[in-house]
């Protein structure tokens, strides 16, 4: 089954009705499959049109790794209007109307319906039999990609309208809306009772590898669902935009997660055997190896579908509709924080791979990125060794790592934290593990854990490294949620780029103290200049021993001081390239203050407007359930309890409200 070239209309046709306004209530499926699931071959068919089902740039091919992946330390966008906006998610602003909502809502769902119609046409076929190893198979996967889709609605939506029945079957047209946690619980149980029915990702018949849900990744998803449903998730109670909390028996559900990244761990052969750059170039190309990091990823078609390495990477612009080089335009439209780079070891390999200060004009000539967020260089166009093609843009087919095991290592860590009060042999042992590849190369000794062994500096420890392994995967508001720490890290995200931007604010040390615990660190750290040279050789990448392409008509920039304050003489370095001295240029780095104003300009002041921003007046407030107040000073360092909520989840589409006759409303403040 070669997922990469599904041919999705055709699938989709034979298989499944789309059924694209599911839920919006007039146009459910009543088409029965029984003609769909008369042999495996009609069924593999239908599986494979679930799995097109995660397709859309409206969800996983896009959306869902830039548009609603939110703004924190790690991801960003800058948004600069100080007026509200439907569609300015990032920021936590956004209303029933938006339309990106709308659209990701209604491809959920058909992946749900798809799923459900699958399930019930398999149980129920005459050829079913639970001793038949590839039905048993086909079975969960299906199970595995509509708890998936159930998962994302739950992250984004809180409490949704939940069915197991396809339409066609289920007494109302109209779904009861279900509690998150009943939600997740069953699905875990679901899970728990079909994989051990699966086969291993070891198996002779996994011939696509990690394109293809196995055992190994229904283990792992059990873990995640766990997690979430262990967690602290925002709940429609407490004030208008409602309060953080988790369930009374959340330590049952960290002790599923804890199980079942045991049976990861022990009975699989992932290990974190290539270098961490390898594991995302290989996305780029076509390419895995088995029993690495990847444990699934999401088979986007060969150049027809998703927006992987289009999204990301070093910009590239094309004029008239091409690039003077092979790999076409990219619009690195999910950036990350520019001053995420600076959280990092200096020994960390991560970090210069992930952060990218270069990109590309139309001629093709190298250029410093000068802006106010990093691209993401994880993925790129670039990574693929002979290029897409000078005309392309998007519709990459690059796979997306859903499911990796570095996560389920950390998982384990956090989980194993929870249950003990305090961090396991275990828990140490795993967090090292994922620690040991970061600095494999450069310094070993800092992959061994050396911090307090009580659970709050175990977890920060272990939230850290989630924080610089994942980022661009939609990771980090999701780990700040499960653990009550999003309004506080958004507090310090704000006032972070506030104190880079005016340095006379008196905000720099409290920064510092909170980030490294020494308030003078970011004395050595922020910068008003940066020393480069263009067009530079590839082999001569200032970050990576050589860039992961290798052809030398792609030139790079070669940054003197990317993390560090210029030094007396800097001016005047020379490198060699070709062997000959060049003399470096000087550009202007984190000019972010307006003169004009007195105060940083725009796009720090508003990008997190939806929890905390600056005002015309140079007062700074935060959004307590609908109510701007002014937020507490940065030198009083507030707790969590002191922070108000942020309202991360997203509306009911208003469409949806309308269609359901009174049955669903928006709660959390919306409108």
């Amino acid at each position: 089954m070669k997922l990469r070239n599904i041919f999705i209309a055709g699938l989709s046709a034979v298989a499944l009705a789309s059924c694209s306004d599911y839920l919006d209530v007039d146009a459910p499926s009543k088409n029965p499959p029984e003609y769909v699931f008369s042999d495996k071959k009609e069924m593999r068919n239908a599986l494979n049109g679930v799995y097109a089902a995660m397709l859309s740039n409206n969800t996983y091919g896009q959306n869902f790794i830039e548009k609603f992946t939110f703004n924190t330390d790690v991801e960003f966008k800058i948004l600069d209007s100080e007026f509200a906006s439907s569609t300015a998610y990032q920021r936590y602003e956004c209303d029933p109307d938006g339309g990106e909502i709308k659209k990701a809502w209604d491809d959920l769902y058909t992946g749900i319906e798809r799923a459900n119609m699958l399930i019930d046409g398999i149980e129920n076929a005459e050829i079913f039999n639970e001793e038949d190893a590839e039905l048993m198979q086909m079975l969960g996967e299906v199970k595995v990609l509509r708890a998936i889709f159930y998962h994302d609605l739950v992250w984004y939506f809180g409490d949704v309208p939940y069915s197991l029945l396809p339409s066609y079957k289920s007494p109302t047209r109209i779904y009861d809306v279900a509690d998150r946690t009943v939600i997740l619980s069953e699905l875990i149980e679901d899970l728990k009772g079909i994989a051990p029915k699966m086969q291993l990702s070891t198996a002779q018949s996994f011939s696509d590898g990690p394109q293809r849900i196995s055992k190994d990744m229904a283990w792992a998803m059990i873990a995640r669902l766990a997690m979430t449903a262990g967690g602290y998730s925002l709940r429609p109670d407490g004030g208008d935009f409602g309060s953080m909390k988790r369930p009374e028996n959340y330590l049952d559900f960290y002790k599923t997660a804890a199980l079942y990244c045991d049976s990861v761990v022990n009975n699989t052969s992932h290990r974190l055997s290539k270098p961490y750059h390898e594991v995302f170039v290989g996305n780029c190309n076509y390419d895995y190896t088995a029993g690495d990091d990847i444990i699934w990823e999401i088979p986007f078609g060969t150049l027809s579908t998703g927006n992987v390495g289009y999204i990301h990477g070093p910009k590239m612009d094309n004029q008239a509709g091409v690039t003077t080089h092979a790999w076409g335009k990219a619009s690195s439209s999910a950036q990350l924080n520019a001053l995420y780079r600076f959280l990092f070891d200096e020994d960390d390999l991560r970090r210069d791979y992930v952060n990218q200060l270069f990109g590309y004009n139309n001629q093709g000539e190298a250029q410093l990125n000068n802006g106010r967020t990093n691209y993401n260089g994880k993925w790129s166009k670039l990574w693929n060794k002979n290029g897409l093609g000078s005309a392309t843009e998007g519709a990459t087919g690059f796979n997306f790592p859903y499911m990796r095991y570095a996560d389920v290592l950390l998982m384990s860590a956090e989980a194993e934290n929870e249950i003990n009060g305090g961090p396991t042999q275990k828990a140490i042992e795993r967090y090292e593990t994922v620690r040991e590849r970061a600095f494999r190369t450069t310094k070993p000794e800092k992959a061994v854990y050396s911090g307090d062994m009580d659970k709050e500096s175990f977890l920060k420890a272990v939230l850290d490294e989630r924080k610089f392994e994942f980022a661009g995967e939609n990771m980090r508001w999701r780990d700040l949620v499960r653990n009550n720490m999003l309004g506080q890290q958004l507090y310090w995200t704000f006032f972070r780029y506030y104190a880079a931007a005016d340095r006379g604010s008196g905000y720099d040390s409290p920064v510092a103290e909170f980030d490294f615990g020494d308030g003078s660190a970011y004395d050595q750290k922020w910068m008003n200049s940066l020393y480069y040279l263009n067009n530079v050789p590839n082999n001569d990448y200032y970050a990576i021993s050589q860039f992961p392409q290798a052809s030398p008509n792609v030139r790079v920039v070669y940054i003197v001081n990317p993390y560090r304050l210029p030094q007396s003489g800097d001016e005047k370095v020379k490198i060699k390239v070709d062997g000959k001295d060049q003399t470096v240029a000087r550009a202007d780095y984190m000019n972010w203050f307006d003169e004009n104003t007195s105060k940083p300009t725009a796009h720090f002041l508003y990008s997190l407007r939806g929890y905390i921003y600056c005002n015309e007046s140079g007062n700074i407030l935060i959004n307590d359930n609908g109510s701007y107040v002014g937020a507490p000073n940065p030198s009083t360092f507030p707790s969590v309890s002191e922070l108000p909520a942020v309202r991360y989840i997203l509306p009911y589409p208003r469409a949806v409200i309308t269609r359901s006759q009174g049955k669903y409303v928006n709660k959390y403040g919306y409108r």
